[in-house]
């Protein structure tokens, strides 16, 4: 980006989610990894990325991995990894299952895609009867 005294002001607000059910805990990229968001032209910065089990759960680890040629590829993210702990899911109680890996209220979390990147998430351990859901938040500049 060039220097300038012009704040750089989103362009394209950028909000997607998927799901995920079955397991892959693979981190060297093989398996399957579910894409979750794919960069502009000029890049997205990545705001607020969260995730969450929609049905009762052991615990499972949600990874983050990056694709620079459209998801041929995947390279896994550790500092973008999260446990989700094990919750029972029941019509009277909060759900227990959601972990926050960007937090867009902290400015040091923020993460920027390059240009054409694509994020994508897999789980450890697979879910029955429900999902573990991501949600990626954000803007091209």
């Amino acid at each position: 980006m060039a220097l300038t005294n012009t704040p750089a002001w989103p362009q394209m607000p950028r909000y997607q989610t998927a799901g995920v059910a079955t397991a892959n805990s693979a981190t060297d990229g093989s398996g399957t990894i579910t894409a979750l968001l794919a960069a502009g032209a000029n890049g997205t910065r990545i705001t607020g990325l969260y995730a969450g089990a929609s049905a009762t759960v052991t615990t499972t680890t949600v990874r983050f991995f990056v694709s620079h040629n459209g998801g041929s590829n995947w390279t896994y993210l550790p500092h973008l990894e999260a446990l989700i702990p094990a919750h029972t899911l029941t019509a009277t109680t909060v759900n227990g299952g959601r972990v926050t890996v960007i937090d867009q209220n902290d400015p040091v979390d923020l993460f920027d895609l390059p240009p054409d990147a694509v994020l994508g998430f897999a789980i450890a351990v697979s879910i029955v009867g429900g999902q573990v859901i991501a949600v990626a938040m954000g803007a091209d500049y």
